[in-house]
This record gives C-alpha cells, structure tokens and sequence, in this order.
C-alpha cells in the first residue's frame, strides 16, 4: 500500500485499527484517528532508516522524514553519520514503542525534552523529525510514518511494513 492509499484510509478509525496490533487495537486506534482528523496538519510521509541497532532480542531504529517533501539524499547522510555517534546506551534510552499515533518528542521516562539528544540532530533541517523506535531485531521495516500537528504538537506513528501489505 503507498502513502496515498494510506491516507484516504486514515479518514476512518477502521484505517488506523489495520495497521496497529494489540489486544487494545481499537481504542487506540479511536485515539490515534481523533488526533489525526483535527489536526491543522498532517500526512504520510517516506521514512528512511539511518542507523540500525540491535541489543539481546531487540531492536533499535534511528529513523527521519520530512514534512515538506522528500528527505534529500545529503540531509540523510549528513544525519545518518551523526546517528553513528550515539552510543547504544543512548539510542535504548530515547526510544519509544509507537504503538499508536504519540506525541514525537515525549519519552516515558522523561519530561524534558532537553534530555533527547538524538532527536535534535534534525533541528538545523525544518520540517525534518528524526525519532528512535523499537522494532524487532530483524530489521526496522517502517517504510511509512503517519505524522499530525494538532495544537502545535507533532505526533507520528512508524508504519510496520507487513501492515501496508
């Protein structure tokens, strides 16, 4: 499924509860469509890996896109070398499990947002959102990231890609 199929589909909960898992998967979904339907603005956008990392049976993805069209192939590299930088450490503590549509740069074990180093490497690229997620130790396979401003908040959600099958 490409971003514009997604798209229309996310007009609806049902679309969101397709792509999510979980015993919980409906209410999250409700919640994840009520953000993205109010939101002032929002899309699916291309998500490009730039440095995978694994600890024991877990995954670690450092991932970016761009709200204000493709990610150019120099920004890639450019973050992609700096996400090399961080320590393991590092990327394991400023992970989220985006299970729903969340707020990008809220942590569960943090509330500031000064403490999140990683993201912050796309600050000098406007419209560029670099985040960490938890994948599986196999590979990242987010192909899509769903992405909404509402009140002034970014939330996204990484798509898994056996979900846009």
């Amino acid at each position: 499924m490409d971003a514009r199929t997604l798209a229309g589909r996310l007009e609806e909960p049902s679309g969101f509860a397709a792509i999510m898992k979980g015993m919980f998967k409906n209410g999250k979904a409700n919640k994840s469509h009520a953000v993205y339907s109010t939101a002032q603005h929002k899309g699916i956008y291309d998500n490009h890996e730039l440095r995978f990392v694994t600890h024991e049976s877990t995954g670690y993805a450092i991932m970016a896109f761009s709200t204000t069209g493709p990610l150019d192939l120099r920004v890639r590299e450019t973050l992609a070398a700096q996400a090399e930088r961080f320590p393991l450490g590092t990327v394991r503590y400023e992970c989220v499990a985006y299970s729903s549509l969340l707020p990008w740069g809220w942590h569960p074990r943090s509330y500031d947002p000064g403490e999140h180093s990683i993201q912050a490497i796309g600050d000098p690229f406007p419209g560029v959102i670099v985040y960490v997620a938890v994948t599986s130790a196999k590979g990242s396979d987010r192909p899509l990231v769903v992405h909404a401003n509402s009140g002034g908040n970014d939330y996204i959600y990484p798509v898994p890609g056996d979900r846009l099958r």
